[in-house]
């Protein structure tokens, strides 16, 4: 027993001595050494914090840190920015990589929130915030007093497109037939103004009126006045409710037999079997000044479009079977623009938009577009291009807008910046939307839920036009069918619609 206790006293004098010991101007306790790792500091920072006039679209800033660091790749959503869009952001060692893209012309500041960066043992960076601005677009500016081309785009807003109307058409309809029936032929009621006063007052600027024309012109050429008379009213309908109205060619193009605006040389240079004295030149030339010399003397908010999505004979999309095709295209650009400028008037400054092949906006169809030589410095030429992307969202009905699906378009945007917005001449987005599959696709029969997923579309879409000062126009889906009469006006997407029209205000 003695034994035990001494062994309890020796204990309880090195426990009292361990605890209490020190000297007496030490009284603290000493932590672990995990808890002495100081947060990771910014070292470096590029492009360097206030830096001014970059190269707009893809911009790659790199923040370097005094010791090795960790991020998780999914919350580069957190880092916000001022103007343009985060894409990414990943770390390696030391350094923070985020990519954004952004616009012309932006005052930029991105900020990674305190405790997104940390060490190794989970220390957490401050707040770290980088400011920049882009340079501005060098655009191609008129001598004239006309609107440019640019200021157009601007001034457009939110758009849309009057679909399955004037750009209706089939054999089984018949040729030279009364207006009415190829305007109601896919489903759609008589256009009347009460329509355009609508949209206006829900807040949108532009209209795309797409016109298919073949069936109205008569074998020397000539169009048929009451057709050309209905398109006339109904651009008169949106200009006078106060709206940008883009008139072009449409399913004159496209994927069917009847068309003859066609990306193939002898389509172009030879004679066309529909009017066998005329070559697809002649035709297409005689059509463009008829069109042009009746609005010859509209002011600047009517635009025309030359040609819709124009495809090889092979009917292929994205990218053509032969590259030549790309330099027929600039023929028939060239033809409509000669053509349009020759009838004077307004027209020797109107705004005018060429397409590129297939709509489309690849590297290679952007790249192989161009701007007629009469117009390189005009100020008055506008590209186009569409967007259904991404495809399996529109076409095969993902429901879901993601992360995913914004990285697509915004890709899409850095192209245009790349190959047109830098060389100074404004983009419109033609055709959008949900509903690429009908029935299968977000429309105005879906839910509400799934409408607000096609909201979360329009609205990205908007935001990248705004970014890039360029203009989109929606494919029909928010006003469908019967919705579009006065009688039984109602809008049939209104949610997409308000998505679309909140981005402007």
């Amino acid at each position: 027993m003695k034994k035990t206790l001494s062994l309890f006293y020796l204990l309880l004098a090195v426990f009292s001595f361990t605890a209490c010991g020190g000297s007496d101007d030490d009284n603290s306790y000493t932590p672990d050494e995990s808890t002495n790792v100081e947060a990771p500091k910014v070292v470096s920072i590029s492009p360097a914090d206030g830096s001014t006039d970059l190269e707009p679209g893809t911009i790659n800033i790199t923040v370097t840190y005094d010791q090795l660091i960790i991020f998780t790749e999914s919350s580069y959503t957190q880092i916000t920015t001022t103007s343009g869009t985060i894409t990414s952001a990943k770390a390696v060692n030391k350094t923070l990589t985020i990519t954004m893209t952004c616009g012309a012309g932006a005052s930029v500041t991105v900020t990674i929130p305190a405790g997104l960066v940390k060490n190794s043992k989970n220390v957490p960076a401050e707040k770290t915030t980088i400011s920049f601005t882009t340079k501005e677009n060098e655009q191609q500016e008129p001598s004239d007093e006309h609107e440019s081309a640019s200021q157009a785009v601007l001034n457009m807003g939110p758009g849309w497109n009057l679909g399955n109307t004037l750009d209706s058409h089939g054999s089984w309809i018949g040729d030279h037939q009364t207006s009415d029936k190829y305007e109601m032929a896919w489903g759609q009621p008589l256009t009347d103004a009460h329509l355009m006063k609508a949209l206006k007052e829900k807040g949108f600027g532009a209209v795309r009126v797409p016109v298919t024309w073949y069936q109205h012109i008569q074998a020397d050429g000539t169009v048929d006045k009451e057709w050309l008379d209905r398109v006339q009213q109904i651009v008169d309908y949106v200009i006078d409710a106060g709206m940008y109205c883009i008139l072009n060619v449409h399913h004159d193009t496209a994927a069917h037999d009847d068309a003859w605006v066609v990306a193939d040389a002898d389509k172009y240079n030879n004679k066309t079997a529909r009017w066998p004295n005329l070559t697809g030149k002649e035709c297409y030339e005689k059509l463009w000044t008829q069109i042009a010399t009746r609005f010859r003397d509209y002011g600047d908010k009517l635009i025309f479009e030359g040609y819709n999505e124009m495809l090889d004979k092979n009917y292929s999309w994205s990218q053509p079977k032969s590259s030549s095709s790309y330099s027929v295209v600039n023929s028939w650009a060239e033809t409509f623009v000669a053509a349009v400028r020759a009838t004077g008037g307004n027209n020797q400054y109107r705004n005018l938009i060429v397409t590129t092949y297939s709509g489309a906006s690849g590297d290679q169809p952007l790249s192989n577009l161009q701007i007629p030589a009469s117009e390189a410095t005009s100020g008055h030429v506008i590209v186009e291009v569409h967007s259904y992307d991404p495809y399996d969202w529109v076409n095969k009905y993902n429901f879901k807008w993601t992360d995913a699906c914004h990285n697509e378009i915004a890709k899409m945007f850095e192209r245009l910046q790349n190959y047109v917005i830098s060389k100074g001449y404004p983009v419109i987005i033609g055709e959008y939307g949900s509903n690429g599959a009908n029935e299968t696709t977000i429309n105005k029969n879906s839910t509400a839920a799934q409408k607000a997923e096609a909201g979360r579309q329009a609205a990205d879409m908007s935001r990248l036009c705004r970014q890039y000062n360029a203009a989109c126009f929606y494919w029909m889906g928010i006003i469908d069918g019967a919705d579009r009469a006065e009688a039984t006006f109602k809008w049939s997407m209104e949610q997409v619609a308000d998505s679309i029209v909140k981005v402007y205000q």
